[in-house]
């Protein structure tokens, strides 16, 4: 999960990160994973050079032009993305529901769309089932039909459940970059921590999956009563926050657990703080 070098089978990852976290020393690590990465390229440049004959030329030193340059890159990234396997991004959306520890410690590779669409999916089932609590329980899926169908003055029940769904999706794309970015400065300025804004947003995201499935449940499941789905809505808030200490713990491998827990705190305070600042404004 450091270097993304796929491992051959009993092959343990020589990077200095794992190597710490096992207890082992990370100089001997860096400098093993230094002879093997040698090792592998003098095998390449071998067998290059008894395909070409006794001349070759590297990325470097030949006479390709930079479009040409370009246009291989482009043409590796497409060959990768094409050997994926079909159904990637649902089998991994699947597994971090089905194994969320082991989703966010080893997280999928979400990209910047995929992430912004599991936070408005999130937002949108959150504030729909908000909405359910705060009616007095869900429509049913009798009311719904003939709300649909315009018996009784249906159509406002169907226009309140839209627009429900569109200012959750928008709010949870706000708060997506309000919880990744806070995170992401704690990181930098208090943790000490460099790296990317969007990779260390990918943990924070798989972290959110679980509690989009727990809320798109509590929405399908909408004859139960308020209270027993407000109790499932918490329950997902409760498995996001146990999940956040996992990323940051993962993320900040350096950083001793209780450190990490204070940042995290301190990261929820800030989080809760502007959200509520908000929806006070708002109401």
């Amino acid at each position: 999960m450091y270097c993304g070098r796929e491992l051959a089978k009993g092959e343990k990852c020589t990077c200095p990160q794992s190597v710490m976290r096992r207890g082992g020393n990370a100089q001997g690590a860096s400098e093993t994973g230094k002879s093997e990465t040698n090792s592998n390229q003098n095998a390449q440049n071998t067998q290059y050079t008894k395909n070409q004959g006794t001349s070759y030329k590297t990325g470097y030193a030949g006479k390709d032009s930079p479009f040409e340059r370009a246009r291989n890159r482009y043409k590796a990234k497409r060959a990768a993305r094409g050997a994926r396997p079909r159904g990637g991004t649902w089998r991994d959306i699947w597994s971090a529901v089905l194994s969320p520890v082991e989703a966010v410690t080893n997280p999928p590779n979400l990209g910047i769309a995929a992430m912004l669409i599991i936070a408005a999916a999130m937002g949108a089932f959150l504030w729909l089932g908000v909405y359910f609590v705060l009616s007095g329980g869900g429509v049913g899926p009798f009311r719904l039909a003939a709300a649909m169908m315009g018996f009784g003055g249906g159509y406002p029940l169907i226009a309140r459940i839209g627009l429900t769904l569109l200012s959750g999706a928008v709010a949870g794309v706000i708060m997506f970059f309000l919880y990744t970015g806070i995170f992401y400065l704690i990181g930098r300025f208090v943790v000490r921590v460099r790296e990317p804004y969007w990779q260390s947003c990918v943990r924070l995201v798989t972290a959110w999956i679980p509690f989009t499935a727990i809320s798109l449940l509590g929405v399908l499941l909408s004859l139960l009563s308020p209270l027993t789905l407000a109790a499932l809505i918490l329950c997902g808030a409760a498995i996001t926050a146990a999940l956040t200490y996992v990323a940051l713990k993962t993320e900040w491998y350096s950083v001793p657990p209780s450190k990490t827990l204070l940042s995290m705190l301190l990261g929820y305070f800030l989080f809760l703080s502007i959200m509520l600042r908000l929806i006070l404004t708002i109401h």
